[in-house]
């Protein structure tokens, strides 16, 4: 997702740091004094990779949250329409469940009746 993978950063980075390390170690052990200039410039480029590396993280970090938001946000307007959806079905299953009820009530009083109606022909 994001346009700066984080290996190809963080494998730029560890490779400016192992540069910086290799000529810090070899300046340092040519002299003991106190850090040159070129030391210092070495570490302000290591810190400005560094100052860029996280500045493109954070991007890819605002772009991921975006992302993200817009997804949840289409992942509640689906849920409202399948909830209005579902709760509309709801209403015609029971209404259609008290329909039949009252059909088989019907039903059931229509066959005693003409259970009570065959019986006084019988006799």
């Amino acid at each position: 997702m994001c346009v700066f993978p984080p290996q190809d950063l963080k494998a730029r980075l560890a490779a400016e740091i192992s540069r910086t390390r290799s000529s810090v170690t070899y300046q340092s052990s040519e002299n003991n004094k106190d850090r040159t200039p070129s030391e210092l410039e070495v570490l302000v480029r290591v810190k400005e990779n560094e100052i860029e590396y996280l500045h493109k993280e954070i991007s890819c970090l605002r772009n991921e949250l975006q992302f993200l938001n817009t997804e949840k946000r289409l992942a509640c307007e689906r849920y409202a329409g399948v909830h209005e959806e579902l709760s509309g079905m709801k209403g015609r299953s029971e209404r259609e469940i008290h329909s039949l009820k009252e059909h088989l009530r019907l039903a059931m009083a229509a066959l005693q009746e003409g259970q009570k109606l065959g019986n006084s022909l019988d006799h």
